[in-house]
């Protein structure tokens, strides 16, 4: 079995060096943009269009065909519904913190700072100024330490 050993003059060198930004004319640009207008708005007015149907649909009490008839595809089949396609099967319903990690993290610590709270006490501090000793001082006590 041959073993390669790694040499330091082996080194790929690295490439460096600026690249150029892609440009577009605004002409191209401004071709893009109305494609894509001209996209959404075909978009929102079949939408329009299929709830107008649907509404006429209900109305006559004609809905069930109106919807056997969409869900029917070209080749005369049914298309498959949502929790086919996602395959999601019998998964539990999870909460909604738990699909960003640092909300659940940060959720986590709140608990975690309540549960301090019922163990000891948690300085949470200074309310308002300074209100001098509450608690009265005593003649009989000296807490102080003596140097000599």
């Amino acid at each position: 079995m041959a073993t390669h050993v790694y040499k330091p003059a082996e080194k790929v060198p690295k490439k460096t060096g600026s690249r150029k930004a892609i440009t577009h004319s605004p002409e191209e640009l401004e071709a893009f943009f109305n494609s894509a207008l001209q996209e959404k708005s075909e978009k929102k007015q079949a939408r329009k269009e299929a709830h107008k149907d649907a509404l006429i649909a209900a109305r006559d009490g004609k809905l069930l065909e109106l919807q056997n008839e969409e869900s029917i595809g070209e080749n005369g089949k049914r298309a498959i519904g949502y929790q086919i396609m996602k395959n999601k099967g019998l998964t539990a319903k999870r909460k909604k913190e738990n699909r960003n990690a640092r909300v659940k993290k940060r959720k986590k610590y709140d608990v975690a700072k309540k549960k301090l709270k019922s163990i000891r006490a948690v300085y949470t501090g200074q309310q308002g100024p300074y209100q001098g000793e509450l608690t009265g001082i005593s003649k009989k006590i000296s807490r102080s330490v003596k140097l000599s």
